[in-house]
């Protein structure tokens, strides 16, 4: 079973929608900041586009997803980056990610809190626009130095992360 967590109108082929608001592409009602209504162990993939930014308590989220997915299970996020004009513009984002933010999942010094679990798989950042270039450039020499100088000047758009679940 492939889940579509948040999937709001946004339907895809293959998943079950799953959102905490009744929307064109829910097959399951759920509220997402509360244990999930799926067994543990059975979910085979995760799909979050434009989600995990509006969840009050990530973590808690994150111990749910492992707790329903099988070892290998791939999780895909989707959110703006925190220098992105999107990451502002809508006044239900409580969180801003970073290019790093999903390495918290894999500390195992941080698992006591965090569950742990996770390995970061993929990760990219999408940039648009003609200044876009610069910024893609400066990231593909130290994605680190991109964010700590560079990402407000050189605005990127979306985040997407591959994590696999370790169990």
């Amino acid at each position: 079973m492939k889940l579509n967590l948040g999937c709001g109108n946004k339907t895809k082929l293959g998943y079950l929608g799953v959102d905490s608001f009744s929307c064109g592409a829910v097959d399951v009602m759920a509220d997402l900041t509360s244990k999930l209504p799926f067994e543990n162990n059975s979910i085979d993939e995760i799909w979050m586009d434009n989600v995990i930014e509006h969840i009050p308590d990530i973590t808690k989220l994150m111990k749910e997803i492992h707790r329903i997915s099988k070892a290998d299970t791939l999780v895909t996020i989707i959110t703006p980056h925190f220098a992105s004009q999107a990451s502002w513009r809508d006044p239900t984002h409580i969180h801003h990610l970073s290019f790093f933010s999903m390495d918290h999942f894999e500390k195992d010094n941080v698992a006591h809190y965090t569950g742990g679990g996770f390995k970061v798989i993929e990760r990219r950042l999408s940039f648009g626009g003609l200044l876009g270039n610069i910024g893609r450039l400066i990231y593909k020499i130290s994605a680190k130095e991109y964010e700590k100088n560079w990402c407000f000047i050189f605005r990127p758009s979306t985040l997407k992360f591959v994590i696999r679940v370790i169990k």
